[in-house]
């Protein structure tokens, strides 16, 4: 039903988009400060709100590649890891489409991306292989990154100014450094997980 895919290509393109979106986000959040703290009528006011307006629609595109490259990611390594293994139980239709099912959300993803690893670097022979410590590391990062966004935005109001209220701009702080560090692993499981099921075709072929 699946067929094997090479990922090489799409890791990389996956890899420079959560780049760009991660040094997006970190300079957003430096111009809100920055434009944040000058003086109503300061001269560049202007110009510093107006840089923060091109920054957050950066920030929405590279956000919309984002969902989109890593989610065919996502689906490709799904269906690569099917040919590998008969233990699968989600399919990579469902390996995106958790993502976007409220409450699910919280655990099913997980659990699609335990599977891919586990197929990937254990094909068929994976029962009582303990979990990667990197999995628990994306996961608990993604889990903390959305509680922290969900937080900023109930925060989010302005003052008279137009300025972002110092609590908003504080979670926006933090979530982009943590972003940093979830884009990072992100990547870096990808490469395993690419690197784990390139191997394949050559197994197959001296099986």
């Amino acid at each position: 039903m699946y067929q094997y895919k090479d990922l090489k290509t799409l890791t990389k393109v996956a890899a420079v988009t959560l780049l760009i979106y991660m040094v997006v986000r970190l300079l957003l959040v430096a111009a809100t400060i920055w434009a944040a703290q000058m003086e109503p009528g300061a001269e560049g006011r202007a110009g510093a709100f107006g840089l923060v307006a091109i920054l957050a629609v950066l920030l929405v595109v590279t956000l919309i590649s984002n969902v989109v490259i890593v989610g065919m990611w996502i689906y490709r390594a799904s269906a690569n890891a099917h040919t590998l293994s008969d233990e699968m139980t989600i399919s990579p239709g469902w390996a995106v489409g958790w993502y976007f099912i409220p409450i699910a959300l919280l655990f099913k993803p997980y659990q699609a991306m335990r599977e891919i690893w586990m197929a990937s670097h254990f094909r068929g022979n994976w029962h009582g292989e303990p979990n990667p410590p990197i999995l628990a590391a994306w996961w608990g990062l993604w889990i903390v990154v959305n509680i922290i966004d969900n937080v900023s935005y109930r925060l989010g109001d302005r003052d008279a100014n137009g300025a972002p209220m110092s609590g908003a701009m504080l979670f926006d702080a933090v979530a982009a450094g943590l972003n940093v560090a979830l884009c990072l692993v992100l990547i870096n499981m990808m490469r395993q997980i690419a690197r784990a099921q390139s191997t394949a075709p050559y197994e197959e072929t001296f099986a």
